[in-house]
Formats: structure tokens, sequence, C-alpha cells
């Protein structure tokens, strides 16, 4: 009797089967993924700005100059950007630390506030100086799909928090 050998691996059929099976998951799971796309990007756009306020903070106080973040509400697309100034406190001169941060289509500031009042074009500056403390504001960030979100920061301590709504 001849000795039979074993046959591994999948036929041609179970491979589509499979390979169809994925498809069909992959068409209804698209639309969804693609629906929470604007708030995937609110709430990437609202963590970025509060680690550049955050570092902007943390920056003031270990070189014991003034630093701040400038909004640009005007530009197409809008950003923002770090920005260094020449003194413990007063700056008459600033440098930028960090390129032009654009946000992403699908994201817009609505409004912005600080130590001037609330901006909807124009430009908006949060400070921070070497002692820790800020200039107030808050960034008004809405999406495509009408979801909102700020980030606030308080001018006696500095403290940056991100709400829902505003």
């Amino acid at each position: 009797m001849a000795a039979q050998t074993k046959r591994r691996g999948f036929t041609l059929v179970e491979l589509m089967v499979v390979i169809a099976v994925i498809a069909v998951l992959a068409t209804m799971s698209a639309p969804s993924l693609f629906h929470n796309m604007a708030d995937y990007k609110l709430n990437g756009t609202v963590r970025a700005i509060f680690a550049t306020l955050q570092y902007a903070r943390m920056c003031a106080a270990s070189a014991g100059k003034e630093y701040r973040v400038r909004f640009f509400l005007d530009n197409r697309p809008q950003g923002y950007r770090l920005e260094q100034g020449n003194a413990f406190s007063a700056s008459d001169s600033w440098a930028a630390r960090r390129d032009y941060h654009p946000l992403p289509t699908q994201v817009m500031i609505n409004h912005a506030t600080d130590y001037q009042g609330t901006h909807q074009s124009g430009t908006s500056i949060i400070a921070f100086n070497p002692q820790g403390t800020a200039s107030t504001g808050g960034v008004y960030l809405k999406n495509s799909r009408g979801k909102l979100r700020s980030v606030k920061v308080s001018s006696t301590t500095g403290r940056i928090k991100i709400e829902n709504n505003w």
C-alpha cells in the first residue's frame, strides 16, 4: 500500500470565501469611520493645542523668558505658532520657536479670547510668564459636524484645561 501524503494549506475556494467576508465587513464599517473622522480630527487638534500651551508654559519657566502661542484666525487654514519673548516680562521682540501649525480642514477656530477680549478674526495670543502665570484666554473650536470643544487658560495659575462644548 502506498503511503498517503498529508495535504496542507487552504483551497482556492476557502481563500475566496475569507476574502469575500473581509470585503463585506470592510464595506459595512467604512461609512462609520468616515462619519467620525471630523470628531477624531477635532479631538486631535484640541490635544495638540493643549500640548503646545503646556510646552509654552514649561519653556517660560525653564528659560526665564516669556513664551506665547499666537492663533491666526484669518489664515486659511487657520493655525497657531509658538513664540519666545526677549525678556522676563514686557517683551518687545518675539521669535518663532516652532513652525506654523495649520488646523485640519474639518476643524476651525470659531473664536478665541485673550487679554484684549474676544476675537473672531485677526490674531489672539495666550502668553506665559516665567513665574507660571499666564494671560487669560481660550480657544473655541468647532468641527464640520458642529461638535464644540475648547481649551482654556487660567491667568492666576496658568492652568490649562480642555472642555467639551463652550
